[in-house]
């Protein structure tokens, strides 16, 4: 019996390791992508690990040299992940020359000269392009530079094109990140395609083009191919909502800039997001396409048939339906990649390979990683992959799926299977869609299935079969497009009857990285349940290991006795976070900025909150409705359950405002004005005062000019035992005068969030004499364009010994309290 046992155990190694060696590229591509991981991860001491990986790996080698097998197994390992750490040297450490345009960056304007690297997008009030930099000049100064700097000009410009060659009269900034917990590394996102400064155009005349466009032939035809096929749009889709045109610009050429952001939310709420943006599904679906129909004319002859060539010849065809989409839709870096993916699986076919798509799979993510290393990072790779490996590796361990693939034809069979596939991908996907977008349909298995066969059966290949008969059949080709804009329509419809539902998706926080990891190992353990023996005992640790990890949140989350305030990095503007003891949050202001399409509660404020697990903001408290207190909290009210809002019911004439008192009503949040906070109020231990504005401010502020919006701004003082808070909004001196004349005593606080910003019109001294902070916080943007905190503002707290805290240099500011003692940390 042992020795049977001990035969089972030894066949069942070598099963595990022959599949090892029929998918020799899996170990490899792991290695070689560790390697790149390791070598972000240690970014700041490449040299020294680099030196030490190999000694250790060499002392390895002396150790096993007399075991070949060893060495056949280690040394490729070691190799490629040596070359997956050194491909990223280039860019996480790059060596840029002294002439390079990030080292002229001044926040003053230069007249830059350069070539568009590009195609402009288009916004309804901007224009954005890559300018390859030529040279700088200003006041006799000129110097040739070298490098590349993201354009934005405030207005829309139609003329421009890839390969212009301009000049324009700029601001160069530095690429600046909004630094807190959980936020989109910037930076590094530009660093990766090449770009190290910013500039900022004010308006379309200080652009001149010095000559068109010099560039290949080819580009020419590619790029005068897209115009042709954006103004065929335009005319087939003339009569239909704006909308689709914009949706079928971004499905054929590429061009998302025209597609509004509520049809986005729309696309995102039912799970169809994907279908917006090109990518290995809609690749995928031409390749499909292109290889039936080649393959059916194939067939059709008997020599191709007796070669046995039918399926390799209509794959080799059907590499050229996949390149022309992808020059079409502009080659974006994630385009490509889908190319290099369809390509590989195509020549997979082509050498008898198709078998092991997994191993075919992996190849692909090889070469894209070899050819772009920053491709690990991007949200399309990973989600492109993780999706067809969970695909394929569903489809190999559920037996019932032979049955949906095989035998006659039938109509349930496939719509099994193509439900089948949509929940593989989805839940393949799933924490990755999570930790980058914190959202998930409830409805997307179900709204996939409609989705994406019209979508990507119907009106994709319409509108690229319209393309084709452009050249030589105008008409004909007008029919077509004006057919795949009626079957869009349809489509967009659906979306947005379906993203009307109930609950069609929910907003979650972020999940860990451990957490990802436990999602993915608890997946592999159901998998495999019955497959080996190791799945079980597995799966009882990982269970325990999920329930350690809620309770730690929930204690963190719950479990808190201490009051503690995060000044969040909103640039020039402000927003406050207060998590009181029990786990109940307030958050004073949210940021933003005026007449701009960037959301900062989406964009920074609501991913600061998800990353700290806070899915319930109970209170908001609007201190004055100007656009960099208020702009933010328009997302957070819709997406956080919120309860109250605080705030002096000043109304201001701006958009922002109407739509912010539009989702109060809608999600049915109470309004809280000054005469209702006259009274202290007792939340959880903490002790909240509406110090200001006078109740009667409104009725006052005809007779009394200086009551501006600044100075109408809600005061608030909380107090946690022996520790207490003041937020005085924008408060300018003639309000702190009017403050400190009403009572002094009260205002007195150990933390100040400096008024205005630490603006030369605010912050007295008598308004400072009586608050008498150990701790001031300056809540601005970096170099902003008010010159704020000004220089005398800053002498007068320092003056006072005052410890003063600034979040354009150093981050979030978060400030923590038992009642007793106070601890800051800066974001960095």
């Amino acid at each position: 019996m042992a020795y049977s046992g001990l035969t089972g155990q030894t066949d069942m190694h070598a099963c595990e390791s022959s599949q090892v060696y029929d998918r020799p590229l899996i170990p490899l591509f792991l290695a070689f992508m560790t390697g790149i991981g390791v070598a972000f991860l240690l970014r700041d001491f490449s040299g020294p690990f680099l030196a030490a990986t190999v000694f250790l790996f060499s002392l390895l080698i002396v150790w096993k040299w007399q075991k070949v097998r060893f060495l056949s197994l280690f040394l490729p390992l070691l190799l490629f992940f040596v070359l997956g750490y050194w491909s990223l040297q280039s860019w996480t450490l790059p060596r840029l020359p002294e002439n390079h345009v990030s080292r002229f960056v001044d926040y003053r304007p230069w007249h830059i000269i350069g070539t568009l690297d590009s195609q402009p997008e288009l916004f309804h009030e901007q224009t954005r392009f890559i300018l390859r930099a030529e040279s700088l000049q200003r006041r006799g100064f000129f110097c040739k530079v070298s490098g590349a700097v993201r354009v934005t000009i405030r207005e829309r410009v139609p003329w421009l094109r890839l390969g212009d060659r301009v000049v324009c009269f700029a601001k160069l900034k530095e690429i600046r990140n909004f630094n807190n917990q959980g936020g989109f590394d910037y930076r590094r996102f530009l660093a990766f395609r090449g770009i190290w400064a910013l500039a900022t155009v004010s308006r379309e005349s200080l652009v001149v083009k010095l000559h068109p466009a010099k560039t290949c032939v080819f580009r020419q035809a590619i790029d005068r191919s897209r115009q042709a096929v954006s103004s065929l749009i335009d005319r087939a889709a003339s009569e239909d909502p704006e909308d689709v045109r914009g949706i079928l610009k971004a499905l054929l050429i590429g061009n998302r800039s025209e597609v509004p952001q509520k049809i986005r939310d729309v696309f995102n709420r039912i799970g169809t997001a994907h279908l917006l943006a090109i990518s290995g599904l809609h690749i995928g679906m031409v390749a499909t396409l292109a290889f039936l129909g080649f393959r059916f004319v194939l067939a059709r002859s008997q020599r191709v048939l007796l070669a046995a060539w039918p399926a390799k010849g209509a794959a080799l065809l059907s590499l050229f339906p996949v390149l022309f989409y992808g020059f079409l839709a502009g080659m974006s870096p994630a385009t490509q990649r889908s190319v290099i993916m369809v390509m590989v699986f195509l020549m997979a076919l082509v050498f008898e390979k198709e078998q092991d798509s997994i191993n075919t799979l992996t190849l692909a993510a090889l070469v894209i990683l070899i050819i772009s290393p920053t491709a690990l990072f991007e949200i399309s790779f990973q989600l492109s992959f993780t999706a067809v490996f969970a695909i394929l590796y569903m489809l190999k361990h559920f037996p019932f799926v032979n049955r949906l693939r095989g035998g006659p034809y039938r109509v349930y069979k496939r719509m099994g299977l193509f439900l089948f596939v949509s929940a593989s991908a989805i839940l393949g996907t799933l924490p990755v869609t999570l930790y980058y977008f914190n959202q998930v349909s409830l409805i997307g298995i179900l709204t996939n299935c409609f989705m994406v066969p019209l979508i990507g059966f119907l009106v994709v290949p319409a509108g690229l079969l319209a393309v084709l008969f452009l050249p030589a059949a105008a008409t004909v080709s007008l029919l077509i497009m004006k057919g795949a804009a009626a079957i869009l329509e349809v489509c967009l419809g659906l979306a947005i009857l379906f993203s009307k539902w109930p609950y069609a998706s929910i907003r979650t926080v972020t999940p860990t990285m451990i957490e990802v990891g436990l999602y993915y190992a608890l997946a592999w353990a159901l998998l495999n349940w019955r497959r080996t023996r190791r799945a079980r005992p597995l799966l009882i640790g990982l269970a325990l290991v999920v329930l350690a990890d809620v309770g730690y949140w929930a204690g963190k989350r719950y479990g808190r006795r201490e009051l503690r305030m995060t000044v969040i990095d909103v640039g020039q503007g402000s927003s406050t976070l207060m998590e009181l003891p029990g786990g109940p949050c307030i958050l004073t202001d949210g940021g933003g900025f005026c007449g701009s399409r960037f959301d900062m509660g989406a964009r920074v404020v609501g991913p600061f909150l998800w990353k700290r697990k806070i899915a319930t903001v109970e209170i908001l408290v609007l201190s004055h409705p100007d656009s960099d207190h208020l702009n933010g909290l328009l997302f957070i009210a819709r997406h956080f359950n919120v309860q109250e809002v605080w705030m002096n019911r000043e109304h201001t004439d701006t958009e922002s405002y109407r739509d912010f008192l539009e989702i109060i009503s809608e999600k049915d949040i109470s309004i809280v004005g000054p005469r209702d906070l006259t009274r202290p109020r007792m939340i959880n231990g903490v002790r909240f005062q509406t110090l200001y504005p006078p109740v009667d401010f409104l009725e006052r502020k005809a007779m009394e000019e200086w009551r501006t919006r600044n100075n109408n701004s809600l005061v608030l003082k909380a107090s946690f035992r022996n520790i207490s808070f003041l937020l005085p909004g924008d408060i300018e001196a003639e309000a702190e005068k009017e403050l400190v004349s009403l009572d002094c005593t009260i205002l007195k606080s150990n933390v100040l969030l400096v008024p205005h910003h630490g603006s030369r019109t605010s912050s007295t001294p008598e308004f400072l004499k009586c608050v008498a902070p150990d701790i001031a916080v300056i809540s601005s943007g970096w170099k902003n364009i008010f010159g704020f905190p000004h220089q005398k503002t800053l002498k007068r707290y320092q003056a006072r010994g005052c410890h003063v805290f600034r979040v354009d240099h150093q981050g979030a500011i978060t400030i923590t309290t038992d009642g007793t003692y106070l601890t800051v940390k800066p974001f960095f």
